[in-house]
């Protein structure tokens, strides 16, 4: 009998302990696939080939109420006029933090580093500085939308009520851009969340003249529309509100 339980026991343990490593590597296979779409998985890997002020830069601003953070770390040529966004939105009220692509073509295929991976150290000093956080990303689509994620559920349903009162659609985010990991950038506040705003292409260039999203074109005020402006005014005044 003592046998027997001897027996039962060690095979317990045994099938115990290559669950946990089974599931233990897949794990870990997860994470590190998860920037496999991307040219690099740090920032480190991305500053072996590329020169900061040549081909990137880091664009931010300290002034206003430090609770908040207004951020694009896709910003520039990544993913396009999602920096001119977010700095118009922070404006002189609030934090603004951009790491945009300065290349003259394929920003966002070698740029990209994936908001779960992102590790720019003056982001990351940002973003743990603030307890509130709105992060502005471009994702495709033929159809003026908007999706909304994170894990700041009052401040994503304020953000949502706002443009749609505007007239924009708002959808909740499908699951590859939901940005509900915790080790998402958006999510790596004092408060441990934040809101993921992703913009469809189709809006994005709804926000400028002719849908012109060319660099000389989003970086000239004059070419920005009425449509930009009320987006801005929306989430400014679900900023305001959750305060």
């Amino acid at each position: 009998m003592y046998i027997k339980f001897l027996l039962a026991a060690v095979i317990f343990l045994t099938t115990t302990a290559a669950l946990w490593f089974f599931n233990n590597k897949n794990s870990e296979e997860a994470s590190l696939n998860a920037c496999q779409d991307d040219r690099f998985c740090s920032f480190n890997e991305l500053t072996e080939v590329y020169e900061e002020g040549e081909d990137w830069e880091v664009v931010k601003s300290t002034y206003g109420d430090d609770r908040w953070l207004v951020s694009a770390i896709h910003g520039g040529g990544i993913e396009e006029t999602t920096s001119t966004l977010a700095e118009a939105i922070a404006g002189a009220s609030y934090p603004y933090y951009s790491f945009k692509g300065r290349l003259t073509s394929n920003n966002f295929s070698n740029l990209h580093i994936t908001s779960t991976h992102f590790d720019e150290p003056q982001a990351l000093e940002m973003v743990a500085k603030a307890r509130h956080h709105i992060s502005i990303h471009g994702t495709s689509g033929e159809e003026r939308e908007t999706f909304i994620g994170g894990l700041d559920k009052e401040l994503k349903a304020l953000v949502k009520k706002h443009l749609e009162k505007k007239g924009f659609s708002v959808e909740e985010a499908p699951e590859h851009l939901d940005g509900d990991h915790p080790a998402n950038y958006v999510n790596k506040t004092k408060t441990k969340q934040g809101v993921q705003i992703e913009i469809t292409r189709a809006q994005r260039k709804a926000f400028f003249k002719n849908g012109d999203i060319r660099f000389q074109s989003r970086n000239d005020a004059s070419n920005e529309t009425e449509a930009f402006h009320a987006y801005i005014k929306a989430i400014q005044a679900a900023m305001r509100e959750y305060q």
